[in-house]
């Protein structure tokens, strides 16, 4: 049995706390808020970082978006125009400069003031009394993101008495 003195002086007994809790209640010391500080700036700087990313890659979807845009729109005029056009293309040096078609066409904007399209006929069978025209048509529009030079290219052909030429005669 514990004497009445060993008692009386036991830190449980005596309402005195352990000397871990007395550590504890102390409050938190610098090297903690050091610690706690430079993992909250990592959290801060990666997500930070994160978000530019983000940001980069969504405005490099819309310029990609946007030049396939118009390089569609691009084609789409050209079927529309008569083979004997198209073939004045072909035999005009190449590359055919088409940039300023990029505004006159309603599609000029900030994003769209990088652009560059240039296009490359080639006549695959020349017209003649016996054979239709073929020609063929690649279309390249290059762009700057921050310096960085970006390309879209496509590739099509025109054929005398093909669509184009259908749209002018049915009509």
């Amino acid at each position: 049995p514990m004497s009445a003195s060993r008692l009386a002086s036991s830190p449980l007994r005596s309402g005195s706390r352990p000397d871990s809790t007395r550590r504890r209640s102390r409050g938190v010391t610098i090297m903690e808020v050091l610690i706690a500080a430079t993992l909250l700036s990592f959290v801060v700087l990666g997500a930070v970082a994160s978000v530019s990313r983000g940001m980069n890659l969504t405005n490099h979807a819309r310029m990609i978006t946007l030049a396939s845009q118009v390089l569609q729109s691009s084609v789409e005029d050209l079927r529309l125009k008569n083979y004997a056009v198209i073939q004045a293309y072909a035999a005009a040096a190449q590359p055919v400069d088409f940039t300023s078609s990029i505004n006159t066409e309603l599609l000029g904007s900030e994003f769209t003031r990088t652009m560059s399209l240039q296009a490359r006929f080639t006549t695959l069978h020349p017209s003649s009394a016996t054979e239709l025209g073929l020609t063929a048509l690649e279309i390249t529009l290059t762009w700057q993101e921050a310096g960085v030079p970006f390309t879209r290219s496509a590739r099509t052909y025109f054929a005398e008495k093909g669509l184009s030429d259908y749209i002018y005669v049915g009509f």
